[in-house]
């Protein structure tokens, strides 16, 4: 599940089941087709549209929909999780720790001490409610520390990593 707002508009739930797309849990006629020059062809409800992605940043794109410019935000199931919770907030913050934004298991640690990581960069794999989240930097900085590993149980606000 993703939602996707375009110009600051309502968001929309894009849902996939079955090779069938739903936009807030309605069916709709949709495809889409990568282009070898890098654009992609969208069929939606019996329209053609070209888009071209302008720039892409850690949770949004700017796109030239048929030569219209727009930006679309996109939130996952754990950041619309993070944005119900109210820590959505944080993603402008100096990060000088990462926390565990819900009690679960670290299944999988994907930098080191020392690493530098950019904003959007994967940093752990936490599962949480059955569901394998992938945690990401809310803003860039260098690891100096991680005080948990692989395996561990933690609990919400628990330092995970510490930059």
């Amino acid at each position: 599940m993703y939602k996707v707002s375009v110009n600051e508009h309502p968001e929309i739930e894009i849902t996939s089941k079955d090779g069938n797309y739903y936009l807030n849990n309605k069916a709709v006629d949709f495809d889409i087709v990568p282009n070898s020059d890098g654009t992609y062809h969208v069929l939606y409800q019996g329209k053609s549209h070209t888009i071209h992605v302008l720039e892409k940043k850690a949770n949004s794109f700017i796109l030239d929909i048929n030569k219209y410019k727009a930006e679309a935000k996109i939130k996952n199931d754990l950041e619309d999780l993070l944005s119900k919770m109210g820590m959505d907030k944080m993603l402008g913050a100096s990060m000088n720790e990462l926390k565990a934004p819900m009690p679960g298991m670290v299944l999988k640690i994907i930098v080191n001490a020392g690493d530098e990581v950019k904003k959007g960069d994967s940093l752990l794999v936490l599962e949480a409610m059955k569901m394998e989240n992938n945690i990401k930097a809310l803003g860039d900085g260098i690891v100096s520390e991680i005080p948990i590993k692989a395996g561990d149980k933690v609990e919400k606000n628990q330092i995970l990593i510490k930059f």
